[in-house]
């Protein structure tokens, strides 16, 4: 199987779990899938909810067993029952996205909400398009926002770049570029294609910040690397500005490019450039992690 669902399946185990579940570890480490499901299942019923995470996440994978979103739904729901937001935001998920069950707004919206209650980013911010867009719940903007926010506090990139959008358009927020910038710059910084983007129009505009084509180059240069569907966009925007540029601006925007790409150095290196050319931001203010 993969080394993403592997990771996975260990990460919800807890120290006592392990221990539990220490026979059917020790089939899936060794390739014996079928006991090892057979076990899981066996615990699961039993109303482990490790093990009724792994059941999910095993048949919602498909890679160890045929997969089954109706038997996935099944055991998350198990354990989403018994109060996991990992299984409530998973179960949400399966109604939302699911290719083989029945979708269902409103009961991934029920699900989401369950999660986002217990603190879970990844359920707020899906919780926030849902009332963005109406999707299961009434439309509601100031619900969208308040969800976004929650998760944007915590440091997720798609609720900060979905907060950055919601200043950029005035979509129950007041149009505030300089606000956009900030958030899109927080997203930014943690490879968010789309914020990297709407930056690059930012500075190429100078919409809420001091007009840069140098640092709108070097953003778009960014968003082409991160982001396929982007590419073709950003491409246009890049080759555009590019013929503004002298030879020296563009080897600027190329070095910046390289710093601002570099792991964990985004807002170090847009900090340091902008700093320089006279600019400085606030929301720089605290280092990535």
């Amino acid at each position: 199987m993969g080394k993403t669902l592997m990771a996975a399946v260990f990460l919800w185990m807890s120290a006592a779990a392990c221990a539990e579940l220490n026979e059917a570890q020790i089939a899936f480490k060794k390739g014996d899938y079928a006991s090892a499901v057979k076990e899981y299942s066996s615990l699961g019923n039993a109303g482990d909810i490790n093990a009724q995470l792994i059941l999910g996440a095993l048949y919602s994978k498909g890679e160890v067993v045929p997969h089954d979103d109706k038997l996935a739904a099944s055991w998350y729901q198990k354990a989403a029952t018994q109060g996991s937001s990992t299984a409530q935001y998973a179960l949400g998920k399966l109604y939302e996205e699911s290719k083989s069950l029945p979708q269902d707004y409103q009961q991934a919206a029920a699900w989401y909400l369950k999660a986002a209650q217990q603190g879970s980013d990844s359920a707020q911010v899906r919780l926030g398009n849902f009332y963005s867009k109406g999707f299961g719940v009434p439309q509601n903007y100031n619900e969208a926002i308040l969800w976004y926010g929650k998760a944007a506090l915590k440091g997720n990139a798609d609720a900060q770049h979905a907060l950055g959008l919601c200043y950029t358009l005035g979509t129950g927020l007041p149009k505030n570029n300089e606000l956009a910038i900030g958030w899109h710059a927080k997203a930014a910084a943690q490879g968010n294609a789309d914020s990297q983007f709407l930056l690059g129009d930012a500075y190429k505009n100078g919409a809420g910040a001091t007009k840069d084509v140098v640092l709108a180059h070097s953003l778009y240069s960014i968003a082409i690397t991160n982001n396929v569907s982007l590419k073709e966009n950003a491409i246009v925007q890049r080759d555009s500005l590019a013929k503004q540029l002298t030879p020296t601006q563009l080897e600027t925007s190329k070095t910046l490019t390289t710093e601002l790409s570099k792991p964990n150095n985004f807002s170090k290196a847009l900090k340091s450039y902008q700093e320089k050319s006279g600019q400085l931001f606030r929301f720089f203010d605290r280092p990535e992690k």
